[in-house]
């Protein structure tokens, strides 16, 4: 198959082209950079430049394409890399372009939680975004995953920084009452339920991912905690509303703040699905965050 992977190139993205690379596909990866990696590059795919915020390029890019997965979203807004530019409108215009080019299947990758509350604005982008591509017509499948771990990750890295940066003799703050759960899946293992829905074809519906286990928040801290230092530490339980403004200061001068206010809404809620979901879903059993998190002790 001939397929356009937005974003093929970042977190989720190398490890999708590098799995559907193995498998022969013909691929188009499409960024707004000119970089590539040289694994896809090597399989025979080639690199295409284009901009889901304006649309530009995209339709051209996708021309010839059977499949696209979009994989391009923002958690942390910066300037016109805004929730509702990328995620929202970026998505609509994966779609239009998608019709445009005749393709038969996209995938797009989107977030547990998705939904149309206000207040949660990543979630409501999120959500806006399938909705732009079920009314487009386009033949689609939407996967919506819990948080996704691995190396270059922008979740659990900070976290482990966070618990590094922490003197011994501080107490480890966690955000609000730590009982939030997460289903925490690796991100090898969200590229091969992408592959699989490429190779079933279009649900034209929505299909929900995690890992094998419901963790708290202050679980996964401690998880963490045992991977990065050797001592155990104090923990000290830290009202979400009296870290909302040094996230916000944070968020206005820091390229990668630790975390912004919109993350900590994010623990207002669960995010998590069936524990057995990418078995039952996808025919593979995920890897286990407890099992699978020794990058984070690498420095960083």
């Amino acid at each position: 198959m001939r397929i356009a992977i937005v974003g093929g190139s970042g977190f989720v993205g190398a490890q999708l082209t590098a799995h559907l690379a193995e498998q022969g596909d013909e691929l188009v990866l499409v960024s707004r950079g000119s970089r590539s990696r040289p694994g896809p590059a090597r399989a025979g795919g080639q690199s295409v430049r284009a901009d889901v915020v304006t649309g530009t390029g995209l339709a051209e890019a996708f021309a010839g394409c059977q499949a696209v997965v979009n994989l391009v979203a923002v958690i942390v807004e910066r300037g016109r890399q805004s929730f509702d530019a990328v995620n929202r409108q970026g998505t609509a215009n994966v779609a239009r372009a998608a019709a445009e080019a005749g393709v038969a299947h996209l995938v797009q990758l989107s977030a547990l939680g998705a939904g149309p509350d206000p207040r949660f604005a990543y979630l409501a982008s999120k959500w806006a975004g399938e909705q732009a591509i079920a009314i487009s017509g386009v033949p689609h499948t939407i996967i919506r995953s819990s948080l996704v771990f691995g190396p270059g990750d922008g979740f659990f890295v900070k976290l482990a920084r966070l618990v590094r940066r922490t003197p011994p003799l501080f107490p480890l703050p966690i955000a609000g009452d730590g009982r939030t759960l997460f289903q925490p899946i690796a991100a090898a293992d969200v590229a091969r339920c992408i592959a699989v829905a490429l190779q079933r074809g279009p649900s034209n519906g929505v299909v929900s991912i995690g890992g094998p286990d419901h963790l708290s928040y202050e679980q996964i801290i401690d998880v963490i905690r045992g991977e990065v230092v050797s001592l155990p530490r104090l923990k000290l339980h830290v009202p979400v509303i009296a870290i909302k403004p040094v996230a916000r200061v944070m968020t206005a001068i820091m390229r990668d703040p630790l975390v912004t206010p919109s993350q900590l809404d994010l623990l207002g809620r669960n995010n998590i699905t069936l524990p057995g979901a990418v078995r039952v879903g996808f025919g593979f059993e995920p890897a286990r965050f407890t099992e699978s998190c020794g990058y984070l002790r690498r420095r960083g």
